[in-house]
């Protein structure tokens, strides 16, 4: 009798236990209430997407159509640290300005950059996504995601200005095209919708990627493609909008009672007004 009570009492305990290690963010989470800065482009901050591990759980999501406002690559010279964020956006007028993937612990961007036709890094095969805007030919969409495991795609003939490349996050399907980790950070996403409109989410406090595409996933954004850019101090987005500003800085600890330094960025991805 005993003996079968305890079998019974463990077999209950390891059906619970992945529900007691599950995250918060299992709760379907409130939709975001955009706040219009101009004819479309939106902002938000969206408490508890996904509950930190560290810091704030606001994620903040900057939405844009890419019809009405242009995207383009901004980059420092070559042997120059470059800007944070903010410093980008001031120097350039830009309505705002986000980390454009991921950069090598010396500074330099890693991937494919590609900034007003003009190569300035190439392109890295592991890497699957590629954000492309600034089209030569009016009929192309005005920017785009592009998933390279699933779209085949000759850089050789590349039709757009602009371009970008880093790691997918969650693809069309649904898929979350990153592995688990235990490593907790700042994060940077930038994302297409099945309206075509571009998507930078940027979280104020720690998560790790899984977590962070798990909730985009189930958040119920329409969202298509999601590519991740670089995270911790690198994840970085100013916006500046009529009387309207937003600054954020990722730290190179999770920790929140550390101080930290503004990580300058050798290239970033800036939103203007089309002319």
């Amino acid at each position: 009798m005993f003996r079968c009570t305890l079998i019974t009492t463990v077999a209950f305990m390891l059906w619970l236990l992945p529900w007691l290690a599950a995250p918060a963010w299992a709760q379907e989470a409130v939709p975001p209430a955009w706040q219009i800065l101009a004819p479309g482009l939106e902002f938000a901050l969206w408490e508890n997407l996904v509950p930190s591990r560290s810091g704030s759980s606001q994620v903040a999501l900057l939405r844009a159509d890419p019809t009405r406002y242009s995207f383009k690559v901004l980059a420092a010279p070559k042997g120059e640290d470059g800007h944070t964020a903010g410093q980008w956006r001031e120097q350039s007028g830009a309505l705002a300005v986000f980390n454009a993937g991921l950069y090598t612990p010396e500074g330099r961007h890693l991937g494919y950059l590609l900034q007003n036709g003009r190569e300035l890094s190439p392109q890295v095969p592991q890497q699957d996504g590629l954000f492309l805007a600034g089209p030569r030919e009016p009929e192309l969409p005005a920017a785009r995601i592009l998933d390279l495991r699933y779209t085949p795609f000759d850089l050789r003939l590349n039709p757009y200005r602009q371009a970008a490349q880093s790691l997918m996050l969650l693809d069309r399907f649904g898929m979350i095209r990153v592995r688990r980790s235990p490593k907790v950070a700042n994060r940077t996403a930038l994302a297409i919708d099945e309206k075509g409109r571009i998507l930078v989410v940027v979280t104020e406090g720690g998560h790790t990627l899984w977590e962070l595409a798990q909730a985009l996933k189930n958040s119920g954004l329409a969202l298509r493609e999601v590519m991740t850019m670089d995270g911790g101090a690198e994840s970085q987005l100013a916006v500046a909008v009529g009387d309207y500003t937003y600054e954020h800085y990722g730290r190179l600890s999770p920790a929140p009672d550390l101080p930290w330094t503004r990580q300058a960025l050798p290239a970033v991805l800036a939103i203007f007004n089309k002319k």
